[in-house]
């Protein structure tokens, strides 16, 4: 977790290190999921299948956690470092992107301790990819919008996060 530096740079490479690995995550979380997509046309053990939805659930909330208590804390207050103006895209994503942590949580809560029939999770696994993709695009344009435009102004060449 970054914690406050003295300048907006330091702030911004400890944000880009905390992205680094929170996107890393992402991309966990969505082989876990298209794991289960793929595996519920073979029909598998129960067994099988609660152990992969675990894991899935495992790394949605941790994911969906360190978005709202470290990631977009952190965004804000590199945001803030700048004074560029750019922590009032913060202000209208972050709740959009709450309102998709409230279905995560609904799809842990039903799912978590690896229980349910397969067609209904079929059902709900759609469903919450249709979250996640629209999670995931709103995360991306709070990235683009505060860290990725700050890349800019301390002159880093990198690709972005």
């Amino acid at each position: 977790m970054p914690h406050r530096k003295n300048t907006p740079r330091e702030q911004f490479e400890a944000v880009e290190e905390m992205l680094t690995r929170w996107l890393r995550e992402r991309r966990e979380l969505l082989g876990s999921y298209t794991e289960i997509v793929v595996a519920l046309d073979s029909n598998p053990a129960s067994d099988t299948l609660g152990q992969r939805q675990q894991r899935l659930c495992e790394r949605l909330v941790d994911y969906a956690s360190a978005g709202h208590f470290e990631v977009f804390h952190h965004l804000v207050d590199e945001a803030e470092r700048f004074a560029d103006g750019s922590s009032t895209l913060a202000d209208r994503l972050i709740p959009a992107i709450g309102d998709t942590t409230e279905v995560i949580l609904a799809y842990e809560e039903k799912y978590g301790a690896a229980r349910g029939c397969a067609e209904k999770l079929k059902r709900d696994l759609s469903a919450l990819g249709e979250v996640l993709e629209s999670r995931f695009v709103l995360e991306d344009r709070l990235i683009a919008g505060l860290h990725n435009r700050h890349r800019r102004l301390v002159g880093d060449r990198a690709q972005p996060a």
